[in-house]
């Protein structure tokens, strides 16, 4: 990988993984994502991957500037799928990308109807990180994207309920298929349909269609 790609993959990670909805730009040349690479990169470098970032629009820069580097930064909506699918590895998002353009578009997805045979009381925790993930994503998305709806107070209490049901020592089937349910309709039918809903929700569906929900 291109050393520049590399340095733009540990930044997305970095702020994939911060707290912060957008953490300080220069504080990632001292961070453990930034320490994996040998050497680390330098001021120069980071300015560069960040170029590269916001031309493929998967980062969000303010305008004040220290040092030529923007203070803040933010994930957009592209950017959390290119991180969170394929772990900010951007020539990896960029095949998918152009496989996507040229050919056909999927058939739609459809969600697993309830079996007939009787329920488990759980499920393996392993089969639930995509619809986690999805979960989290949302929660990292819905402040910047939506901050503006009133609905963003049940869609965000919707995905911590459902991302906090997945982390169980034993997920309950019946509580995470119905907080499935709920966050698919806010992403599919609510106010964030058009904008947030465009971004996850065939990626929700994937995921459970993986999981297998009974």
């Amino acid at each position: 990988m291109p050393r520049i790609d590399a340095v733009a993959r540990e930044f997305l990670r970095y702020l994939y993984a911060e707290d912060h909805f957008r953490p300080e730009v220069a504080a990632f040349l001292h961070s453990p994502h930034a320490r994996t690479l040998t050497p680390p990169p330098d001021h120069t470098e980071l300015a560069e991957a960040l170029d590269s970032l916001r031309h493929h629009q998967l980062v969000a820069t303010g305008r004040e500037h220290t040092d030529g580097l923007p203070h803040r930064a933010g994930l957009t909506g592209t950017g959390l799928i290119c991180v969170s699918e394929h772990d900010g590895d951007l020539p990896a998002w960029r095949r998918t990308r152009t496989t996507t353009v040229l050919t056909a578009p999927p058939p739609p997805p459809h969600v697993i109807s309830p079996r007939p045979a009787a329920e488990p009381t759980t499920v393996p925790t392993d089969s639930l990180h995509g619809i986690a993930r999805v979960a989290r994503v949302c929660l990292l998305a819905l402040p910047t994207v939506h901050a503006r709806y009133g609905e963003h107070d049940r869609v965000q209490h919707t995905a911590r309920q459902l991302f906090d049901a997945t982390r169980s020592p034993h997920p309950d089937p019946r509580r995470i298929r119905s907080l499935t349910t709920e966050l698919r309709t806010h992403l599919s039918t609510g106010t964030i349909a058009n904008t947030l809903g465009v971004v996850l929700l065939d990626s929700l569906d994937e995921a459970i269609r993986e999981a297998q929900l009974p």
